[in-house]
């Protein structure tokens, strides 16, 4: 009867995701246009691109669905400007069409930022800092190149990347990113306590996707050598051994990136199926997100972001989800809960006021919340757990700076059980 009551509420607590989802492309489906405006089409004799400093004009000229000249459609010049606007290298986009000629005017960011960001934990071994270097603009290709070290998981992590944007509607972009990783696990109600090693890589091939069409798809091969070590507490040892797995993904792109107010949404899943070679472990994994935005004033957007994840387990727990305040719910414990299963949603209430050219300030009211299934330290399942908070904002927003800013966050958890935490980062939670 306990376990059936327990089944029933993590249905419950899971509802949200599947409104929120339904909500969201309600919200955000372009109405149908009359036939004629859809089928206006523009003759383009001419490219002019203006404020481009470092990004090469022809990194812009090849998110076009065609070479110039051509006829265009008023949907394509639209999702034109939409695209060079996901490139994040800028912090105002014009495309204007006029006489055969297609106008861009551009102001563009910095493209060299650092990464810095702190969480405070419940102990001083269980806070998230992380320090790196990227450049977004590489080559003025729009490329990013990067390297992180950072401290989370009671460990330190080290990642390099290269990565291509995936914008150009006539190649496959391509991601290559090597790290290592020594995380310390723990868990709730437990004294066993392992560190789990891995090294390893991923390489990512992500597919041009159509003018008109919001499909987007991509693929992943991931390896990484796992190794455990100084386990205590646990009476059966785990084993070490190599991954090997592919990682499909299939998005519905219909966002907007801005620096103040996005809006749109995209829905993302993730299928990944892997092999613990050595061990004859299956490690499977599923993964749904959701983010949006719903602008509400030309300075206000609420934003919606959501995730709902699952492993196939082989009573190992070093395969899990982990859920806590870096990701997840901010103010519930970080490197504790390692999970069968987990979804959780936050939500954002964004205001912004410009300060100065180039520069905001954005105050925001949030609440997250989530349901997960954590294992035990012997890889059994327990009772699934309930966990919301509340709290509020700032951001000191550069918008002449790629993806940089200064977040101040204070939440307060109202449940599994009370805690405050104040978090710091330079980029937005999600």
């Amino acid at each position: 009867m306990h376990s059936t009551h327990c089944d029933r509420r993590a249905r419950l607590l899971f509802l949200p995701v599947i409104l929120i989802l339904v909500m969201g492309i309600i919200l955000c489906a372009k109405p149908a246009q009359p036939a004629h405006e859809e089928d206006d089409t523009i003759a383009i004799n001419t490219l002019e691109i203006s404020g481009v400093l470092h990004t090469k004009e022809d990194t812009i000229r090849r998110l076009l669905p065609r070479p110039i000249p051509s006829e265009f459609t008023r949907t394509e010049v639209e999702e034109f400007e939409r695209r060079i606007r996901n490139l994040s290298l800028f912090d105002r986009v014009q495309v204007a069409t006029h006489d055969g000629n297609l106008a861009v005017d551009v102001q563009e960011k910095f493209s060299l930022s650092p990464i810095l960001s702190f969480t405070s934990g419940t102990s001083v071994k269980d806070l998230n800092a992380t320090a790196g270097l990227v450049e977004y603009n590489l080559g003025g290709t729009g490329t990013q190149i990067g390297g992180q070290f950072n401290y989370s998981q009671r460990g330190p992590n080290v990642d390099v990347w290269i990565s291509e944007h995936a914008y150009r509607p006539d190649r496959w972009a391509k991601e290559v990113k090597g790290s290592y990783s020594s995380n310390g696990i723990r868990f709730a109600d437990s004294n066993a306590t392992w560190t789990r090693n891995r090294i390893g890589g991923e390489f990512e091939l992500k597919g041009p996707f159509a003018y008109g069409s919001p499909l987007r798809y991509e693929v992943v091969a991931k390896i990484y050598r796992e190794l455990v070590q100084d386990q205590a507490g646990t009476g059966t040892r785990l084993p070490d051994g190599y991954y090997v797995g592919l990682i499909p993904e299939v998005t519905w792109d219909r966002y907007h990136w801005h620096d103040l107010v996005p809006s749109g949404y995209r829905i993302a899943l993730e299928l990944r199926p892997g092999y613990f070679l050595g061990a004859n472990q299956p490690r499977h994994e599923a993964r749904l997100r959701y983010l949006q935005g719903i602008p509400l004033t030309p300075v206000t957007v609420l934003m919606i972001n959501t995730v709902a994840e699952a492993v196939n387990n082989s009573r190992n727990p070093n395969h899990s989800v982990l859920m806590g305040s870096i990701a997840g719910v901010r103010g519930l414990s970080d490197n504790l809960y390692r999970n069968r299963a987990q979804t959780y949603m936050n939500l954002e209430l964004r205001h912004a006021i410009q300060v100065a050219p180039r520069w905001a300030l954005q105050g925001v009211l949030f609440s997250d919340f989530g349901v997960f299934q954590p294992f035990t330290e012997e890889g059994s399942q327990r009772n699934w757990i309930g966990t919301v908070n509340v709290g509020a904002g700032i951001r000191v927003v550069p918008t002449f700076l790629a993806n940089t800013l200064l977040r101040v966050d204070f939440a307060q958890l109202l449940s599994p059980s009370p805690n405050s935490l104040i978090q710091l980062g330079i980029t937005q939670y999600f």
